[in-house]
């Protein structure tokens, strides 16, 4: 073979090989960007924890701590007055069927300042997770009325969901039926509780939840106890409502004797007198919620 030829065909051959490497090599930066700028543009659109949670008109809880505490307020009490008209019409509605005695409907907005706080204490991404602005609670005289208001409520509004803990109580002993149903796409929570079932939760909630006994153990023991009483009362069986213990302390010996005065006086009082005592109440305090008694304190066995 003529080696001047062999020479260029050696010469050619390698300058394949360089050539094949060089555009291997293209090729692999070319894949690499094309990565690198992928990644870029989906970084660039990817919307933040907070706008993912949030829906399309609702207010991420973020921006609302950007702004200064005056347009906070402001904000706040016109996203509360938001919630009034669907709040009036579930009431009229549920007044409309359960108005009179034995049966009672009363309500309330959540007021500004618990808005605040809960969203701040809650640590929620999105107002639309707060859904006890509007608040209504229909209390009847015993479970023999469940039947009869729970078809009503589940008939006459749009129920997103429903919670029995009649059926299924927590260690706390709190037992109601929550709904929350939607008036006019806004949520509203309904509370199904018996006489003797709201004046307990009252005492619970000023006493435990809001107040400065929650690991107070003899006397969350003793509310245990008195809840598990009245489960038995409400369900038209004998029941021994257990005496407030003389050594709790004076402020909670006293609410409580108050509290167990008003339940033993269920079965004879006059309902009316109940109705009012109740909605006094609720003229100067705020409903008590079903978290406060989700993960509350529980008497510790062995103690």
């Amino acid at each position: 073979m003529d080696k001047t030829f062999q020479i260029r065909f050696e010469v050619s051959r390698s300058d394949n090989r360089k050539s094949k490497i060089q555009n291997l090599k293209w090729l692999a930066l070319c894949a690499m960007l094309f990565a690198l700028c992928s990644a870029a543009g989906a970084q660039s659109v990817t919307p933040s924890l907070n706008q993912r949670d949030c829906k399309v008109g609702d207010v991420s809880v973020a921006e609302y701590e950007r702004q200064s505490p005056d347009r906070q307020v402001a904000f706040v009490e016109a996203y509360r007055q938001r919630h009034a008209a669907a709040w009036k019409l579930a009431l009229e509605a549920l007044r409309a069927a359960h108005g009179d005695p034995p049966f009672q409907v009363i309500g309330r907005l959540k007021t500004a300042v618990s808005i605040q706080e809960k969203i701040s204490r809650k640590k929620y991404r999105c107002f639309s997770q707060l859904t006890d602005i509007a608040g209504t609670r229909l209390i009847i005289p015993n479970y023999a009325a469940l039947p009869l208001v729970t078809q009503h409520i589940e008939t006459q509004f749009v129920v997103r969901e429903k919670e029995d803990l009649i059926k299924e109580a927590r260690p706390t002993r709190y037992r109601a039926i929550h709904y929350l149903v939607l008036v006019e796409d806004r949520p509203v929570e309904v509370q199904v509780h018996t006489y003797r079932g709201t004046l307990w939760a009252e005492a619970s909630h000023r006493l435990v939840y809001k107040g400065p006994f929650a690991d107070h153990q003899p006397l969350i023991s003793y509310l245990e106890r008195l809840s598990d009483v009245i489960f038995l009362l409400d369900s038209g069986l004998p029941g021994q409502i257990p005496e407030v213990p003389e050594t709790l302390p004076p402020g909670a010996k006293e609410t409580l004797k108050r509290t167990v005065t008003g339940i033993k006086d269920v079965s004879v009082r006059n309902l009316a007198d109940l109705h009012r005592q109740i909605q006094t109440v609720m003229l100067t305090e705020d409903f008590f919620a079903l978290d406060e008694f989700e993960h509350g304190p529980v008497a510790r066995v062995g103690r």
